[in-house]
């Protein structure tokens, strides 16, 4: 496992990713694949609503909750996790970061992590 004790180590390793978000199934929906022995860690990341809906992180599909329960309650309406070191939240090992949606509604955004 690696030893990264600031963003700039993060930097220099290489492993900092990036995914784009888009979601509109009411439910589950994956934002970050499991990989194998590693946990994701999320060092940033922005939604936006295309409508109202409540949204809210989980490990795992239809997993224990990473963060409350988010309403997004109109159109353009979102939030921001900014750049956070170490990070903000993190899945279990092995585990998927998903985006459980209250309704079919259109999510976009984009996501900053690394896996450790």
């Amino acid at each position: 496992m690696a030893d990264y004790s600031n963003i700039s180590d993060l930097v220099q390793a290489g492993a900092i990713k990036r995914a784009a978000i888009s979601g509109s199934t009411s439910g589950d929906n994956t934002l970050v694949a499991a990989v194998t022995g590693k946990k994701i860690k999320v060092l940033g990341l922005f939604l936006i609503s295309a409508g109202t809906v409540a949204v809210r992180l989980e490990n795992g599909v239809a997993g224990p909750a990473l963060t409350g329960v988010i309403s997004l309650t109109a159109t353009g309406s979102g939030f921001v996790l900014p750049i956070s070191f170490p990070h903000w939240i993190e899945t279990s090992a092995d585990t998927l970061l998903n985006l459980e949606l209250g309704g079919s509604v259109q999510i976009s955004g984009s996501i900053i992590y690394y896996e450790e």
